[in-house]
């Protein structure tokens, strides 16, 4: 299988580089800084273990074997079907790198950015080759979360698109295409209208932090790990989707219309959130429960493959 160049060792490209060399591949490691490959090792081994939970009979060790870490910028370039970036979320920065992974890489590698909002059109703005750029944002935590979403510019060959989603769903991905950029991709815009419809219910004092999270996590949250809106729909009403959106559509277009607002997110609102926030779960807590979270996910992972109802099946 080809070679993957991973262009950053943070918790992100930690997690591609074990995505990657799970299913094969190896993955080639760069990173400016070099203090990040003494963190890398620690955050991996957290990683294999959360996937330990989802396959017992993970080879650990076949996975690290193929994984080469502290290579130069010209390592990753060299031989390699796919450049996954995953440096800091700033544009400028981002840019600088495309030109240079642009220069050193063969004209037929892939050059893909785990970006969250920025668009490849605008990261890719001086580099030659464009036809081969494009966004592909995973979810977090992606070690545990394996989705992917991949968008081009309009400069994006059809073929590379297509090579890129073959390529992240042999190595076991949940890849979706974006059709068209558009800032924040379909997981972010969807997460986002839940994040300010969430502030908006907190902040008007409608409901309280506790209630809102237990509206999701105890609700809504339950039906979303194995369906999406369009089938929860498509079950609510004898008829199906077009009888389900008749029947509701009237009480949908109401709460639109009250939920066309921005929320401000002003310096004392945050403050606000902070406070509260930190009186559920103390500072010194959290990483006891992102761990939790992580064992969670990978619990739910687990049984959607023992029902049929990962990756593979929709």
């Amino acid at each position: 299988m080809g070679n993957i160049g991973i262009c950053g060792a943070g918790l992100i490209g930690a997690s591609w580089a074990i995505g990657f060399a799970n299913a094969g591949h190896k993955s080639l490691v760069y990173d400016n800084n070099k203090d990040s490959f003494k963190k890398f090792e620690l955050v991996c081994d957290q990683l294999l273990k959360d996937l330990t939970i989802i396959n017992p009979d993970l080879d650990v060790n076949k996975i690290k074997s193929n994984i080469t870490l502290d290579c130069s910028i010209e390592d990753i370039c060299k031989d390699t079907i796919l450049i996954q970036e995953s440096i800091v979320e700033d544009l400028e920065i981002k840019k600088k790198m495309f030109e240079a992974l642009d220069k050193l890489a063969p004209e037929n590698t892939i050059l893909a950015s785990s970006s969250s909002y920025l668009l490849i059109s605008k990261i890719s703005e001086n580099v030659v080759h464009k036809q081969r750029c494009i966004n592909a944002h995973p979810a977090l935590p992606p070690h545990v979360v394996p989705f992917v979403e991949i968008c081009g510019s309009t400069e994006t060959s059809t073929e590379i698109i297509k090579s890129a989603m073959s390529l992240y769903k042999n190595a076991n991905y949940a890849a979706i295409l974006v059709n068209k950029e558009t800032e924040g991709f379909v997981l972010n815009r969807l997460q986002g209208a839940l994040l300010n419809e969430a502030v908006r219910l907190h902040e008007g004092g409608y409901a309280s932090m506790d209630d809102i999270d237990i509206a999701l996590k105890h609700a809504l949250g339950i039906r979303w790990a194995f369906m999406g809106p369009f089938e929860i729909m498509d079950l609510n009403a004898p008829e199906g989707i077009k009888d389900s959106f008749s029947r509701y559509r009237v009480g949908i277009q109401n709460l639109a219309k009250q939920q066309n607002t921005v929320p401000e997110y002003s310096d004392e609102y945050l403050n606000q959130l902070e406070n509260e926030q930190r009186k559920r779960l103390s500072h010194s807590a959290r990483p006891e429960r992102i761990e939790k979270r992580n064992k969670m996910i990978a619990l739910i992972r687990k049984l959607k493959l023992e029902l049929g109802e990962d990756i593979q099946n929709g």
